[in-house]
């Protein structure tokens, strides 16, 4: 187990698994120097400040699948591992209706400061899980574990479960068939967000930068509350993935896009 307290901490990375599970925002941990950012605990216990259930999820596959996960220790309220540096989500100012009042005037020295402890270094150690697969011949599977509130805005959120993609449809596709076979599933398509560019970094970035099979996957809140519908989601997302680890179409990698790396790291020189 690799660790870096202050920014990632790495589960059965040794086993050199096909699948890496990520989890960008299994935290809502705010060193006490930052004094909550001027929130209330109870503010930074919601969604604005981490996942809520998304890392006990991921911790689950990775035990019955034995497979390497990497998850965030920080709050995305200090910095959106998720966000390029450039966008207003990455030390977001204001989410929903509460304001974030350590953000609101933060200064381009505490931005590097925070990005340095905490942003790059779980990058790196993706970066590294990826670098060590490839040396091994190992075509590293990406799935990206995040969950997401009921209501937003006043708006009722039916999905149960969604699936965020762009172009690379190999893994999402089989996803989809899947889940589709439980009609009592409602699942949705770039739902409850559209996976992108500007509102996104560690899928796009690091699949497309090499071209890897990947899925993001969004699972709503309240259906993560007690630990047997942990458990049915976990035992979902891990038979999918067991069942489909050696489909031919998750063999190899795509081209790699030039395009994706050089929009990120003009995104992320601040």
């Amino acid at each position: 187990m690799k660790k870096n307290l202050d920014a990632f901490s790495v589960f059965k990375d040794t086993n050199l698994s096909k699948i890496i599970l990520l989890c960008d925002h299994a935290s809502n941990h705010i060193p006490k120097k930052y004094k909550n950012l001027g929130l209330k605990l109870s503010d930074v216990n919601k969604h604005i400040g981490w996942d809520i259930g998304a890392l006990k999820v991921a911790k689950k596959i990775s035990k019955d699948i034995n497979c390497s996960l990497i998850h965030s220790c920080f709050s995305r309220l200090l910095v959106d591992c998720n966000r390029h540096l450039k966008s207003p989500g990455a030390f977001i100012k204001k989410s929903e209706d509460i304001v974030i009042p350590g953000n609101k005037n933060v200064s381009k020295k505490e931005k590097l400061l925070r990005a340095k402890k905490y942003y790059f270094p779980y990058h790196d150690q993706i970066n590294k899980m990826i670098e060590k697969r490839l040396k091994n011949k190992i075509i590293p599977i990406l799935v990206s574990i995040h969950s997401f509130t009921p209501i937003y805005l006043g708006s009722f959120r039916p999905w149960h479960i969604g699936l965020l993609q762009r172009k690379d449809l190999r893994l999402s596709s089989i996803f989809s068939k899947e889940i589709n076979k439980n009609k009592k599933i409602y699942l949705g398509i770039n739902e409850p967000y559209k996976l992108d560019l500007s509102g996104d970094f560690t899928i796009p970035f690091f699949s497309e930068s090499y071209g890897l099979p990947h899925v993001l996957i969004e699972i709503r809140q309240d259906l993560l509350l007690k630990n047997k519908s942990i458990n049915f989601w976990s035992n979902l997302i891990s038979n999918i993935l067991n069942k489909n680890l050696n489909d031919d179409k998750l063999n190899y990698c795509l081209k790699p896009s030039n395009k994706i790396k050089n929009y990120y790291q003009n995104k992320n020189i601040l």
